[in-house]
């Protein structure tokens, strides 16, 4: 892994395809979020300012709640079985970002997969890159700020100004939604000093706050309402869990997204350790979102469970299980971890 931002970017654009023909291709995490959108899309962007043809690779069209970003549809490819191997042929680079495998990827797995030649640009700890070139800062608040650190060694090296209003927003957004509106532990001094300079560059702070953590809709509330209402504490207090099932979607009509933020109203009960909201989706693949204090890895737990992430927020999934009996499997493997720790 290269020793620095200065020389893991320098590196990279001497990576880039010669032949400017073939697409470099960015691939996002699956169950896409702020951050690894806004990262993404930045980069794509910043690419074709370049010359170089890019595309944000995704298993699923990006989510409506990320809509206000105002993406260009000709930025992003959306992976089906029909145009799977037209995909690959065209490849020229794969560059992960806000991940580091392709089991993290969704449909788009293989993709990534096929390609000769990978990057990873990521800041989770449970990262285990399998690439050419990577970076890993497990300290980055979001994987935005690290490419905004990247995308200003480029514009050094081709002296092209990479980063304009578009980009600048993208890169904010990534950075606001995973450092909590900068409330996050993960917040350090140079994020603060990274969104400023994406100020002086037209991002917009306020209206990326709204959109992300308070613009919501009837369905959305009476979601929140149900999932609250069947919330049950465990281990004196000490853990957090509620279920949302297909059901309860379909009832109260909610949006897809619309699970976004239980898991933190529950972490922020006084006596809570660590908070699990585990989602019943389409597909009956059993999705978790945790969330934690001091005392309660949730990367580590998460690891445990087949997922990663953060120390304080992570997931990972379940498959051909009942809603109801991989409740009381995480429950009971999080009161053992917490006596453990």
């Amino acid at each position: 892994m290269p020793e620095n931002m200065n020389e893991f970017a320098a590196k990279v654009l001497a990576y880039l395809p010669s032949d400017k023909d073939k697409e470099i291709q960015i691939f996002p995490h699956a169950r896409v979020d702020g951050d690894c959108v806004g990262t993404a899309v930045a980069l794509a962007s910043s690419l074709i300012k370049m010359g170089y043809r890019a595309k944000v690779i995704v298993d699923w069209p990006i989510p409506g709640n990320l809509s206000f970003l105002n993406v260009p549809q000709n930025l992003v490819t959306i992976v089906r079985d029909s145009n799977e191997k037209e995909i690959m042929g065209r490849q020229g680079l794969a560059f992960a970002v806000d991940c580091s495998e392709g089991s993290r990827m969704g449909k788009a797995q293989p993709v990534f997969d096929s390609a000769e030649k990978k990057v990873v640009l990521d800041h989770h700890v449970s990262s285990s890159p399998a690439s050419e070139l990577s970076y890993v800062d497990g300290k980055s608040a979001s994987c935005a700020e690290l490419m905004y650190l990247f995308l200003r060694q480029w514009e050094e090296a081709t002296k092209l100004t990479l980063v304009e209003r578009f980009e600048a927003n993208c890169l904010m957004v990534g950075i606001q939604s995973d450092s909590g509106r900068f409330s996050y532990e993960n917040t350090r001094p140079s994020t603060f000093r990274t969104a400023a300079e994406l100020m002086e560059r037209g991002a917009n702070v306020t209206d990326n706050a709204y959109h992300l953590f308070d613009e919501t809709c009837e369905g959305k509330v009476r979601l929140h309402a149900l999932a609250l209402s069947g919330m049950k504490l465990y281990a004196e207090g000490r853990i957090a869990v509620t279920k949302i099932t297909k059901k309860m979607m379909d009832e109260t009509q909610a949006p897809e997204g619309a699970a976004d933020g239980i898991v933190n109203v529950l972490r922020d009960i006084d006596t809570v350790l660590a908070s699990f909201v585990i989602r019943e989706t389409e597909s009956n693949e059993l999705r978790v979102n945790c969330r934690t204090k001091v005392g309660f890895d949730a990367a580590e737990f998460a690891q445990i469970m087949g997922g990663g992430g953060h120390h304080r927020a992570a997931g990972f999934s379940g498959k051909n299980m009942d809603i109801d009996a991989f409740a009381e499997k995480v429950v009971a493997e999080a009161c053992a971890f917490l006596e453990r720790t």
